[in-house]
């Protein structure tokens, strides 16, 4: 059982889709073989190559199982000595799995932070967002990356889809980290597909605009509007 089959074994446990109960119900029948898999990966660590340590850590934040946090925590240990080698998904994945379960490492997300302002260009829209959300889920300042995030997430605003522009919009709130430029891209941006933003996108979006003080009438009336419906 080497390194490619551990990091393939998390990524196809990920993909069950159990919840609530049923994920309590699949994590006590299958906890033997969930120990004996972290008790691999433990053993596999040093050998995974960037892709398998992110892909490994991104498929255990989308499992929750909580004995895996320890391993997580070796993981970002390796993480941490190899993150010259990571591309912007693997940036991106392993800041989003850590931000999923709630687990803080400064080390981590300032080495991830470093790299990451130096590729940023390399980032899709995704990449940008959810690297934005990952940082403002968990409170880890990063004001340098996040003004490079708000650079290029500026320049390439018409590729952000209604989702995008939301989780962008929240991140930047939640991490109080004021973008004028960015935000007024992302007005004209969502002005011009309003109607593809679900009410709770709308309402989200009028909710980053107004915590950072950034007028936007076209939010506070569409999500005026929403609550009306409701």
């Amino acid at each position: 059982f080497d390194e490619v089959n551990v990091a393939t074994a998390w990524s196809r446990l990920s993909k069950v889709r159990v919840t609530g109960r049923e994920r309590a119900a699949f994590f006590r029948q299958e906890e033997s073989t969930l120990l004996q898999l972290l008790q691999h990966t433990s053993r596999t660590i040093s050998r995974l190559d960037a892709r398998g340590i992110s892909t490994t850590c991104y498929s255990m934040a989308r499992l929750r199982f909580e004995p895996a946090h320890a391993t997580m925590r070796l993981l970002s240990a390796e993480a941490i000595q190899r993150i010259g080698e990571f591309n912007a998904q693997d940036f991106t994945n392993t800041a989003w799995a850590f931000a999923t379960l709630g687990i803080s490492d400064p080390q981590l997300f300032d080495a991830i932070a470093r790299a990451s302002e130096q590729r940023i260009g390399s980032f899709k829209p995704q990449d940008l967002t959810n690297t934005a959300w990952a940082f403002a889920m968990l409170g880890v300042p990063a004001p340098q990356l996040f003004a490079a995030i708000a650079r290029e997430s500026k320049q390439r605003i018409g590729s952000f889809n209604a989702q995008d522009l939301t989780n962008t919009a929240w991140a930047f709130a939640k991490a109080g980290v004021p973008a004028p430029r960015l935000f007024e891209a992302i007005a004209r941006e969502s002005e011009k597909r309003i109607g593809c933003f679900k009410p709770q996108e709308v309402a989200t979006t009028a909710w980053a605009f107004a915590t950072l003080g950034v007028p936007a009438p076209l939010f506070e009336a569409s999500a005026h509007e929403s609550k009306k419906r409701t």
